[in-house]
């Protein structure tokens, strides 16, 4: 089946190479074009494409891309969302791809390598992101877990196999409370603490894999033993 396409943007050239490149693809066929963003939904609505283009940055006219795509997605359910543009912030993307946004291609790519696997992947049900992009959504995706001063420090120094003897006594507190402090560790990281694995070492492979153990001094900043410290932690 030849995938239908439709694109918007108001650069002509770019509307040529999307036609050349798409003429060149036995299964898919570039229907129709328009520069102005503001007519989106009637291409949509005249043509029935499989995949409409996007370009964000419209020149002329008012054109609101987030909420036009969740619209056109809402009211074509088949209809797959591949924008193509120059923009690449991190926000901007995470809201359009909650829009219903299936691939992102930035035009500084090499668009005419990625764009026909790009439009085969959405029409088959996947998604498609130029690597800039997709290292932004990871990025934000990653859990947004802060640890304090002292509860990295005693992390790291966990991570090293020091005991929690000698934790406490280097940061100059008390064994009990360098483990209410892994506890509260273990809560922020939601570790869970019904398994058989000591809390210790899960509490040490859930950093791990959060990329929260640093290789860098534990005890940077925080004062050595010193009994006058003991109910500071």
């Amino acid at each position: 089946m030849t995938i239908r396409v439709v694109a918007v943007d108001d650069h002509p050239l770019i509307l040529r190479a999307l036609n050349d490149l798409l003429y060149e693809h036995d299964d898919m066929q570039l229907v129709a074009t328009c520069n102005h963003g503001s007519k989106l939904t009637g291409l949509v609505w005249e043509h029935k494409p499989n995949v409409a283009i996007v370009d964000l940055g419209m020149s002329s006219g008012i054109f609101d891309p987030i909420s036009t795509i969740r619209n056109l997605t809402e009211q074509f359910p088949g209809l797959k969302v591949l924008v193509l543009t120059g923009y690449d912030d991190g926000q901007y993307v995470r809201e359009l791809v909650n829009a219903g946004v299936s691939g992102y291609i930035l035009k500084s790519d090499d668009f005419s390598l990625s764009l026909p696997q790009a439009i085969r992947a959405v029409h088959e049900g996947g998604k498609f992101f130029s690597p800039k992009i997709a290292g932004k959504l990871v990025a934000d995706e990653s859990p947004k877990i802060k640890l304090t001063l002292r509860e990295t420090s005693v992390l790291n120094l966990l991570a090293q196999g020091v005991s929690t003897a000698a934790i406490a006594g280097q940061l100059g507190v008390t064994v009990k409370r360098v483990r209410d402090v892994l506890v509260t560790i273990c809560d922020k990281l939601e570790v869970d603490r019904g398994s058989d694995v000591s809390l210790r070492i899960s509490a040490i492979n859930k950093a791990r894999t959060l990329g929260l153990l640093s290789n860098q001094d534990p005890n940077a900043g925080l004062p050595r033993s010193d009994p006058r410290h003991c109910g500071s932690l």
